[in-house]
């Protein structure tokens, strides 16, 4: 079993692997990149310490939702094109599956962020 910062620090890396990205805060959120690797080295966070990091993740799990929505929005375009003559077609008979499969994957990595800022308000609870 995991700890909840080994938890946090897999799911910060690898969403940014997934996405491509180095982890960097979505706009409007509160923490720099610098600042989320300084909290999730801490051997223990304060109150506000775990308030700042469910908002990040809170904040990361709406853009990832976003983006996830997109997606599945292009894999529906690109279903009707595959319906057009085969010139204009055939450029989209992959793209369908990769828009549906990075879909998933998105909403899969916005749960477990929502899940971390749960765990975070969870854990800002029973801080002092």
């Amino acid at each position: 079993m995991y700890t909840t910062r080994e938890f946090a620090r897999m799911s910060v890396f690898s969403l940014a692997a997934l996405l491509g990205l180095a982890a960097r805060p979505a706009p409007g959120q509160t923490l720099s990149s610098d600042e989320l690797g300084a909290l999730l080295d801490k051997e223990t966070l304060t109150k506000a310490e775990h308030l700042k990091l469910a908002d990040y993740y809170s904040a990361e799990a709406e853009e990832l939702e976003k983006n996830a929505k997109r997606h599945a929005a292009l894999a529906v375009r690109s279903r009707r094109a595959q319906n057009l003559p085969p010139k204009v077609a055939k450029p989209h008979q992959g793209m369908t599956k990769h828009c549906e499969n990075f879909s998933q994957s998105l909403s899969n990595a916005a749960k477990a962020s929502q899940d971390l800022a749960v765990a975070h308000r969870e854990m800002a609870k029973e801080s002092n």
